[in-house]
């Protein structure tokens, strides 16, 4: 059976690799978009954070709100890693004391245990977003990080 300290191990790895992701973003890549009407990497990389504090607060009790990807001014790729970590801490601290067998809605209105929100807010949702912000990265000439350490080209044949 799976514990509360295995499921925030699970996600603190999963947003481990997303921070990984961060780590290579500079500021010339943040207005980069790959078409017209598409996130650009600084509106992707706030979508990320967004959605979790979205996620956390409907956790936590709070409704799901979504508070938004527009870029600040004079937004830099330091500040987008230090909201990211700073989500990552904030997580944690909810999912340490959160009732995740409390039931809550999603968008249409359907209920569902709040681990849930976990495993599809928290989880799946940000790696569907890694994945993209790990696509800009290497569209715009930057090497995205492996996962789990290693690329596709190191796996034994």
């Amino acid at each position: 059976m799976i514990t509360r300290d295995d499921l925030v191990k699970y996600v603190v790895n999963v947003q481990a690799r997303t921070f990984e992701a961060f780590e290579r973003l500079e500021d010339r890549h943040l207005p980069w978009r790959p078409a017209p009407g598409e996130y650009s990497v600084a509106e992707l990389a706030l979508h990320i954070v967004a959605a979790r504090r979205m996620n956390l607060e409907a956790i936590a009790g709070g409704e799901l709100r979504y508070p938004g990807h527009e870029p600040p001014p004079g937004l830099t790729a330091a500040r987008l890693r230090a909201q990211c970590l700073r989500s990552g801490k904030k997580t944690v601290a909810v999912l340490a004391t959160a009732d995740l067998e409390r039931v809550i809605g999603n968008l249409a209105g359907d209920p569902f245990p709040a681990w849930k929100r976990v495993l599809g807010g928290l989880v799946e949702h940000e790696v569907h977003h890694r994945s993209q912000l790990c696509s800009y990265l290497a569209a715009l000439g930057a090497e995205p990080p492996p996962l789990f350490g290693l690329r596709v080209e190191d796996l034994p044949r």
